[in-house]
């Protein structure tokens, strides 16, 4: 049985994005410079990000549309 995980990865993606923007919304890029703890918490949501987008270049390997991305990560 195989089963569908493109929805799940998608919305991790979506849920980590979403995060991110609430985490800087309403600081200034001064603000976001001097507060580590939400730096941190947006590097950990482009993490989430990260992994989640290799993971969806994993399910379409080897089809054209992937292709210059999987160049762009293994560089």
């Amino acid at each position: 049985m195989t089963v569908n995980k493109l929805p799940d990865y998608l919305a991790h993606i979506q849920q980590a994005a979403h995060e991110a923007c609430g985490f800087i919304a309403g600081l200034s890029k001064a603000e976001f410079f001097n507060d580590r703890r939400t730096q941190n918490a947006v590097v950990m949501s482009l993490i989430v990000i990260g992994e989640a987008s290799a993971k969806v270049m994993d399910l379409y390997a080897g089809s054209p549309q992937c292709a210059l991305a999987q160049d762009a990560r293994d560089a």
